[in-house]
Formats: structure tokens, sequence, C-alpha cells
């Protein structure tokens, strides 16, 4: 995490009381959250833009609420240093769970009650999310399949999860959400997986991306190397289609990643993609794949982002909208990108029959900007 306010999500310190909301901090953090408190109980007139946690340009109740869901402090701490202490941890964690995961590679090819590599389905809760984390960001653990055609390499089924700073690598899909709600990922590294990369799927709302480095997905399969996908395609019926309020921020996307590097799936509402890196070497063309990001869904907000083609032919477009489904792919916003095209041709936004509002969007060189017959410049 970037910001300074949502890096403290620490393991025991100081409880800092304000109304009904509590935040946990160390001694050597209590200067940086005493800051934001003070602010919101209007007892400082300091301000700073990192005090805004949800990035909806006020500090509010809201900001209040996820540094609570940010700040909860763990029931029970678990180091962990090889494959068969992850299974069990993970088997066997409770709400309020810190898994903590040495520095080194965790292969497995064992049956873990799933088709996965590392598996769980606890439960958190808002006070007392499960995370797991590597001991050390610098030096992350790798949780490694044995090959990119099988397996999800971690398969969490559990609401108030937080997955932080581990690297997931060599599975069929790396990171997948099924009915978790309330999850955060978070500085994680996905890579060499055989479809997507990261997906939340079945019913997973109000989940957080944050900061992840995803490249090198879709190895065997081209056209489902998805670097992020929310939700499931209406074809799909294994799975349930509600998957809202998704956040992907501060990502790096590619290279190589062979799909689109975010595709937003019809039956999704209220996905928000911002601040993100596209990195388009390695887009495939596979199964239409010729976007940065694939809009589906309805009431998508895509700003602050910047992508760069990189002389790819197979990238015709940078933000593509669509409707799969009538009543879908419908008033999504799209402003305050930059995308380097490389060449005169090529859409920033593109779409029939789906709407969108685009604004203060950036094409280097100038060139195609917007088409679509519900695409709407303000």
């Amino acid at each position: 995490m970037k910001n300074k306010y949502k890096k403290y999500i620490l393991s025991a310190g100081i409880i800092l009381s304000i109304s009904a909301f509590s935040f946990t901090a160390s001694a050597s953090n209590i200067n940086e959250i005493s800051e934001l408190s003070d602010f919101l109980l209007q007892k400082s007139d300091y301000y700073s833009p990192d005090m805004d946690l949800n990035n909806d340009g006020n500090i509010n109740i809201f900001d209040l609420t996820l540094a609570k869901y940010y700040y909860s402090a763990p029931l029970r701490s678990i180091t962990v240093s090889n494959t068969d202490e992850i299974i069990s941890a993970l088997k066997n964690a409770s709400a309020g769970d810190e898994i903590i995961l040495k520095s080194g590679v965790y292969e497995n090819d064992k049956w873990v009650g799933v088709w996965a590599v590392f598996a769980s389905s606890a439960e958190g809760t808002k006070e007392h999310p499960i995370i797991l984390r590597s001991e050390d960001p610098e030096n992350p653990a790798v949780l490694k399949g044995v090959n990119p055609e099988n397996k999800m390499g971690l398969y969490i089924t559990g609401d108030y999860w937080k997955i932080e700073n581990i690297a997931v690598s060599t599975a069929h899909k790396g990171i997948v959400l099924d009915n978790s709600n309330f999850s955060v990922i978070s500085n994680c590294e996905v890579y060499n997986t055989g479809s997507e990369g990261i997906h939340l799927r079945d019913n997973s709302s109000d989940c957080i991306i944050d900061s992840c480095y995803i490249h090198d997905t879709g190895v065997i399969s081209a056209g489902f190397g998805e670097g992020v996908y929310i939700g499931s395609a209406k074809s799909t019926t294994d799975y349930g289609y509600k998957c809202d309020n998704n956040i992907i921020k501060n990502c790096s996307f590619g290279p190589n990643i062979a799909s689109e590097h975010i595709d937003i799936k019809e039956y999704t509402t209220g996905t928000i993609i911002e601040s993100c890196t596209f990195d388009g070497t390695g887009i495939s063309g596979a199964n239409y794949a010729d976007s940065f990001v694939d809009i589906k869904g309805n009431n998508v907000i895509v700003r602050n982002n910047t992508g760069y083609r990189n002389q790819n032919e197979n990238i015709t477009i940078a933000f593509q909208v669509g409707v799969q489904v009538e009543g879908w792919g419908q008033e999504n916003e799209i402003y305050n990108n930059t995308v380097y095209m490389d060449t005169e041709k090529g859409y920033v936004v593109n779409g029939w029959d789906s709407s969108a509002t685009v604004y203060e969007n950036i094409r280097i060189p100038d060139g195609e900007m917007y088409y679509g017959n519900l695409i709407t410049e303000k």
C-alpha cells in the first residue's frame, strides 16, 4: 500500500478509540494515526491527501470506517516455514488469525480438499479479519504449484481476508476468491499462470486489489489469461454473478498478460479501476483480447490510469465497453487516464450500445479518441 496511513496493518500496539471505532498502531506510528483522528474530530486543521483512504476526494466517516478495517489487530499469530505448516494453518484458520510466512518457496501438489495448491474456507470478521502475509515484504514467500496447467494457486472462500506481500506462481489460476466479501489482496505478485492472475468470483463483493504486480498470465490459455477478472460470463452457471463494488488500484499489469489486463463481466456493478499502469507487451489478441480493460458491467469507474501500447498491434482500443446482456454495460465513467497508443489509430474508448461518460483523457500521440453511439464526452 502506497498510502502511509494504509501501511500500518500491525499485530499489536496501542488502541486509539474514536467514537465507536478503534485503531491499532505501534508506538512509532501513533503520530500519523493521531493526525487522521484529530482531523476527523475537528481537533486539528492539519490535512494530508493521504487521509482520504477511499480516494473519493473527501475526509469523512467512510475513511474512519475504512481505517478500522485496515488497522484491526490479530488475536493469534502463527508463523510457518514449510508447506505442511501453511496447509495446516490455512485449514484451521479462524477469525483474528495472522498467518506469517517465512521467506522461501512453498510448493505443493498434495490434495487439499479442493482443486487448489493452497486453500482456506475460514471466515474472518470485520473486527478480526484473517491475515496471510510474508514476514519479510522485501523477500516475500512464494506459493507455487508444480505447473501452470493445474489448480488455483491460492483459493479463499471466506469473508474478511487480508492477503499481503506474497507471490503466487505456476498454477492454472493465481489467486481466486469465491464468495469472499470485504477481502483485501495487497502488494502481491502473481505470475506464470495458465489462465487468469486474480479472479474475484461467485458473489465476491466489496474487495480491494491494491498495489499488486501481475504479469506473465495465460501461458497455457492465452484467450483466458486476464490479469484481473471480476465476475463470471453469462455462459457460466456454476457461480453467483453478483461481484459488486470491488476496487482495483495502484496495480502494475504486464508485460505478457495474454488477454485483457482487467475484464469486468456482465451482471457486476460498481467496480473502480484507478491509478494502475498497463504494459501492453504480450496482449495476444486471442479470444478478442484487444484492449487494456474490457467492461461489460454497470457503473464502472476507470480513472487516473496509464497505459502503454508498446507497439503491440493486437491492441486497437485502450478501454472497451460492450453489451453481453441487455441492460448491462451501462452508465460507466472513464476519465483522467493517459494512454500511449504509438499511432493515431486506435480508440481510447470504444463501444456500441454501451453507455459511458468520458472526459479529460489524454492520448499520446493525438488520434482517435472515442467511438460509440452511447459514448458521451463532457
